[in-house]
């Protein structure tokens, strides 16, 4: 990775770990973070989910569905639990996700697979049946997961405990901006966000390799005219960085 320019588009504080891992390793990281995570803070938002984690030990499984969701969630849980209630299934979508579970002391466990497509794969649905399943996302995130836990006859609630916003920049940000060899895309939302501002700014920027953590991502940026799409099966940050070795051919 030595030299390789990398644009990273993960929101913060994520994207800041990562630009340091790149740099770590002998990559030049270029910071576009494009989502902004805005906790839920008001007095009345904090409340109403302190009451829905007062009914913690009463889930059979508890679902993190992003890094943001781990780390926001975990300080949560600690105010209302000092201990953690026992016989909870906690998972994590992702390694990235379920290693910031653990480092907060969460005995969380991924999927395989790491993608919401694949956890309900791996979940059979005869065990689901009557289960209590508490996920925990941002608002307005895709239905999918809890849909079709729903349909297999579990019983679904949502902790949502962030907003996801688009950033806002002005053309001078792009007209600096250094131009990457790869381009690291993280969420299919996210890659909404950096199609807008690349089609509008620097629409050059297609022709660069463009990174998904996902199949389902890679297919939405080929819907949105990328030409170089290679799907890293992963959206932590080792995947990236095998990904991009490989397409580099290092």
């Amino acid at each position: 990775m030595q030299g390789i320019k990398v644009l990273v588009t993960r929101p913060e504080p994520e994207n800041s770990d990562t630009c340091q891992r790149l740099s770590s390793i002998g990559a030049s990281a270029i910071s576009l973070p494009m989502l902004q995570i805005k906790p839920c803070n008001s007095e009345h938002e904090i409340k109403k989910l302190h009451s829905q984690l007062f009914n913690l030990d009463a889930y059979q499984y508890v679902i993190f569905v992003s890094k943001n969701a781990a780390r926001l969630g975990a300080d949560l849980i600690d105010e209302c639990w000092p201990m953690l209630p026992v016989g909870i299934q906690w998972l994590g979508i992702g390694k990235g996700t379920t290693q910031q579970l653990n480092a907060l002391h969460i005995p969380a466990i991924s999927n395989p697979g790491h993608t919401t497509e694949m956890l309900l794969n791996w979940l059979k649905p005869v065990k689901m049946r009557e289960q209590k399943v508490l996920i925990v996302r941002g608002k307005g995130g895709r239905p999918v997961l809890a849909t079709s836990l729903e349909e297999r006859g579990a019983k679904v609630d949502q902790l949502e405990l962030y907003e996801r916003i688009a950033p806002i920049y002005d053309a001078q940000t792009f007209f600096f901006l250094e131009q990457p060899d790869v381009i690291w895309s993280t969420s299919g939302e996210s890659l909404d966000n950096l199609t807008k501002q690349v089609e509008k700014h620097l629409p050059d920027f297609k022709n660069i390799a463009l990174l998904t953590p996902s199949e389902r991502v890679a297919e939405q940026a080929r819907s949105h005219n990328w030409k170089r799409v290679i799907c890293a099966q992963g959206a932590d940050d080792d995947s990236f960085i095998a990904a991009t070795k490989q397409h580099l051919g290092r």
